[in-house]
């Protein structure tokens, strides 16, 4: 299996194996581990590593279109992009997200600035309504963010961060992790009691939290 996968040698003090959104196993070691160590480490992990590029790789196929930007995903909804001369700037229509022809070679930059837009709206609105609700909540600071490898995140000073990508995904999933962030202002550790608390609030966080890996292709996508 290590003809295949990728070797980055660096300062660490254990073996990491990641598989990319593209199906490539990439393997962190330590230096001065020998090739034939890892070949065993990878065939060990065989199965697992089987079982998640069977997982991309239906993902994979499932949002080919999103991923070759022939649509994009809002709220869970797939929405065909369009180049018109029609409109000055990106709009959101029912059906399709229209883009200026000119600014065909930059699709990327235009669907970050108008989803981005839509997440410094809606997530703020939608936390409000929680907080009316929830009122023993209290955030000091909220912000809408770029970050690669989360849907958001929580300080204890009561900084909450949302990724923008976030409603990129159903609104049952974007309450979910809503809800995920505002219990770490009461338990900031993924501890037994944070559970406790989350299950109050947000009873189907399991399937919730499963469902969101579908869409973890999104975080690294524009």
């Amino acid at each position: 299996m290590i003809e295949n996968a990728s070797i980055i040698r660096e300062k660490r003090k254990s073996i990491k194996i990641t598989i990319t959104q593209q199906g490539e196993i990439v393997i962190y070691s330590p230096f001065g581990v020998k090739n034939d160590k890892l070949e065993d480490i990878l065939q060990s992990k065989k199965n697992i590593l089987s079982k998640k590029l069977q997982q991309i790789k239906s993902i994979n196929n499932k949002y080919y279109k999103v991923i070759n930007r022939e649509y994009v995903l809002l709220f869970g909804k797939m929405y065909a992009i369009i180049y018109t001369e029609k409109v000055k700037k990106a709009t959101f229509t029912e059906e399709y997200l229209l883009i200026p022809t000119k600014y065909k070679d930059k699709t990327d930059i235009y669907i970050k600035k108008s989803i981005r837009e839509i997440a410094q709206k809606i997530l703020f609105k939608r936390v409000k309504e929680i907080i009316q609700i929830r009122s023993e909540y209290n955030i000091s600071k909220l912000i809408i963010g770029d970050y690669k490898s989360k849907w958001g995140s929580c300080d204890n000073f009561g900084v909450i961060k949302f990724n923008w990508r976030l409603v990129m995904v159903p609104p049952k999933l974007v309450d979910f992790v809503i809800m995920h962030e505002l219990t770490h202002l009461k338990e900031l550790n993924h501890s037994s009691k944070f559970y406790a608390m989350l299950s109050n609030l947000f009873p189907d966080w399991k399937e919730s939290r499963e469902t969101l890996k579908e869409y973890s292709f999104l975080l690294n996508l524009y």
